[in-house]
């Protein structure tokens, strides 16, 4: 499948302006907030993405297919119901016209970041 890799900085852009200028603080600590220095590479599956935060890498896994994140453009990353955050449990990945719960979040090497990248999965 050809990999379609989403800048997030341009969608997140200000999301976290946002997340904090409502002055909620109901969120978990264990959050964290996504930086404007990040991407979103879907490549050879439905069922899972990888995420690059600044110099951390993840391995975003959905509970089901998420096949129309192949077709998107834009997309949004939200935790416990915020925009631009990863939290331990209640992730999201908000597409046009559907959402993709998360199953799993896991923290891989840049090495390996790039080498899944390159390989398509």
């Amino acid at each position: 499948m050809n990999a379609k890799p989403l800048l997030l900085a341009v969608l997140l852009a200000g999301a976290a302006t946002t997340a904090h200028g409502a002055g909620n603080t109901n969120f978990s600590p264990n959050c964290t907030e996504l930086g404007t220095d990040s991407e979103a590479v879907r490549a050879g599956s439905a069922r899972s993405m990888l995420l690059r935060d600044g110099d951390s890498h993840y391995l975003v896994t959905f509970r089901q297919d998420c096949n129309q994140l192949a077709a998107t453009r834009s997309l949004k990353i939200l935790g416990d119901g915020a925009s631009h955050r990863v939290c331990p449990d209640s992730n999201v990945v908000r597409i046009k016209r559907a959402e993709c719960e998360v199953q799993s979040i896991e923290a891989i090497s840049a090495r390996e970041f790039a080498r899944r990248k390159r390989l398509r999965y």
